[in-house]
């Protein structure tokens, strides 16, 4: 909120990806910006068009916002998209929010690419890291941006009106856990790769449900189209019958009630657990 409060004014536009990340759209309205939403279309693997962007651009647009890894689809960027993107920013003046709080978290091939480290970006861009997700240590509000020189004051002013300022304990967690916490994030990497092949295996196996298995971050994307339900009504029905809680992929923008995501941050056997809840729950629909 920081980021944006410090870029945009009542009025302007953010060009956005789809499905996006619940909490920037209570910012975004609070300031007055209009997000502008591009797809991620299941059919590229979540992947964005980079060739059609321009056509969301308009003279209202003063910045783009990415999260790679992804929030809620587990997609990296590819550095060739990334690229994309930098010269669509550069070619319409346009600043960029990288939200990269799960950098430390992808998987298998995959090449995480920071859009500041291209050429004529580093002054456009603000990096927005957490400690959050790199750590573990949510709740702990900790986390810090990397801010062209140009926006620093702003940047301070609006972290000044909007943000208290985390106890001296929760400082030096993070300064230990950045001196020392690299073996710990080496760690939760393995284990989270561990339940995403596993939960999304599983759950491509239960009649009406599907799931790609992301390539980053630590949340599955599930298809439900299969159910007949869309999104809200089937975590509703799914929380009552039994006792599961999952997030309905609607709040995600547009209208993706076709997708429910699932947070991976429980151990195997209580994904198992979760896993003969679902295909309880699907197969008495």
């Amino acid at each position: 909120s920081i980021a944006m409060a410090t870029l945009l004014e009542k009025g302007d536009e953010i060009l956005m990806f789809e499905p996006a990340f619940m909490g920037y759209f209570g910012p975004l309205k609070e300031i007055g910006v209009k997000p502008i939403l591009a797809p991620l279309p299941e059919e590229r693997g979540f992947h964005p068009d980079t060739e059609t962007l321009g056509e969301y651009v308009t003279p209202k647009t003063k910045a783009i916002l990415l999260c790679s890894p992804n929030n809620p689809t587990g997609t990296v960027l590819t550095p060739e998209e990334t690229q994309g993107i930098a010269d669509l920013a550069i070619e319409h003046d346009l600043n960029v929010i990288a939200d990269e709080i799960y950098l430390h978290y992808i998987y298998d091939d995959n090449v995480f690419t920071s859009i500041s480290s291209l050429e004529g970006m580093k002054e456009r861009t603000i990096n927005v890291m957490s400690f959050s997700k790199t750590f573990s240590m949510t709740g702990w509000r900790l986390g810090y941006a990397l801010v062209p020189e140009r926006y620093l004051e702003k940047a301070k002013e609006k972290a000044g009106f909007s943000n208290a300022i985390p106890a001296t304990f929760i400082h030096a967690a993070g300064a230990v856990a950045l001196r020392e916490g690299w073996d710990y994030v080496d760690k939760r990497r393995e284990e989270y790769l561990k339940r995403r092949n596993y939960f999304c295996d599983a759950v491509d196996g239960i009649n009406g449900l599907s799931c790609r298995r992301p390539e980053g971050a630590f949340y599955a994307w599930v298809k439900i189209a299969g159910t007949g339900l869309e999104s809200k009504e089937f975590v509703e029905r799914l929380a009552e019958k039994e006792k599961l809680n999952l997030t309905p992929g609607h709040v995600f923008g547009g209208k993706k009630n076709d997708y429910v995501r699932v947070a991976l941050v429980r151990p195997v056997p209580v994904l198992e657990k979760a896993v003969e809840r679902l295909r309880g729950f699907v197969d008495s629909l």
